[in-house]
């Protein structure tokens, strides 16, 4: 820490260091066109400074760090463009303390670098802690969301007015994959079935999220479980599909071998797909057919084919 001999020297050092990362920063970081990012960071630097300052006992971090994180988790703004503004901010402070060794003070040199790095810790941990904590509920709330759409879906009830109260779009139609995920290797030890369980469903949700983003609706339980995948194309090169490719994909993120039904059709006949997929899953697992996806005839083109047979007649 800061020694008391050069103390009102350094306390000087600390005040212009203060002034420096407060002032008004001559460009924004990349990534950051308004400079507002740039700004509050240098001002949450310049408060963690303040906050540490030339002294030995644990000091509570400044609100702001915190506070300014979950607005920026809130608002999308990439955690990487977060730490990547504050250490902006640190080398402009490192610049700042060079300059000032010109006036042949090493030791408040030296005592302003361990201070500007204590503040680098400082806003890292708290920042980082605080997005990471405020993505983990808004992911929790989208997927509890989505989980009571896809609730209303399955029954076929009230999906206008709650997805307009959730914001998520509902799609003209879908692919829907009934799961069945078995047991880990992990869930057979004494103790350990439950949190194993856990573990295993949320590699499973981890999985689905990186082909489908958040479009993809689902409902699982350790066991297995509803997913709805809106049949519409996300790029010309990528299909939003549930395929055989897919599932494995999962069911390598997963650690178990997956094996699901799918079908595709209209939203407003999701009760009935689900019941269709189900009920050949059902069958598949009945019959220890190997784990991998197995589709249902499309109920679309079921009713398509009825209806002129029924005309020919």
């Amino acid at each position: 820490m800061v020694g008391m001999k050069t103390g009102s020297g350094i306390k000087t050092l600390e005040s212009r260091l203060v002034e420096h990362l407060a002032s008004r920063p001559r460009g924004a970081a990349h990534g950051d066109p308004t400079g507002d990012l740039t700004r509050v960071t240098r001002n949450c630097l310049a408060a963690a400074v303040r906050t540490l300052g030339p002294r030995s006992t644990p000091v509570r971090q400044p609100d702001e760090i915190a506070g300014s994180a979950v607005r920026w988790a809130r608002e999308g703004i990439a955690l990487e463009s977060v730490l990547g503004a504050y250490h902006d901010g640190i080398r402009s402070g490192l610049e700042f303390l060079a300059a000032a060794a010109g006036d042949g003070d090493a030791e408040q040199v030296v005592a302003g670098t361990r201070l500007i790095v204590q503040a680098l810790e400082m806003v890292t941990v708290a920042a980082s802690a605080a997005y990471v904590e405020e993505h983990r509920l808004v992911a929790k709330e989208h997927q509890t969301a989505a989980q009571t759409l896809v609730s209303a879906l399955l029954g076929g009830h009230g999906v206008a007015q709650l997805a307009r109260q959730t914001g998520i779009t509902i799609a003209p139609a879908y692919q829907v994959v009934a799961v069945s995920i078995p047991r880990h290797p992990d869930e057979m030890r004494p103790g350990s079935g439950h949190a194993a369980a856990r573990r295993k469903l949320r590699r499973v949700q981890s999985a689905l999220a990186d082909p489908f983003g958040s479009r993809a609706l689902a409902l699982l339980s350790t066991d297995g479980g509803t997913v709805l995948v809106p049949s519409e194309t996300a790029s010309a090169l990528t299909p939003l599909a549930m395929t055989a490719e897919v599932l494995e994909l999962v069911s390598s993120v997963a650690e178990v071998p997956l094996t699901a039904a799918v079908v595709a059709g209209r939203t407003e006949r999701i009760p009935e797909l689900a019941a269709r997929a189900h009920e050949l899953l059902d069958r598949v697992r009945k019959d220890r057919r190997p784990p991998g996806l197995y589709p249902v005839e499309s109920a679309d083109a079921v009713v398509e084919a009825d209806a002129v047979e029924i005309g020919d007649r």
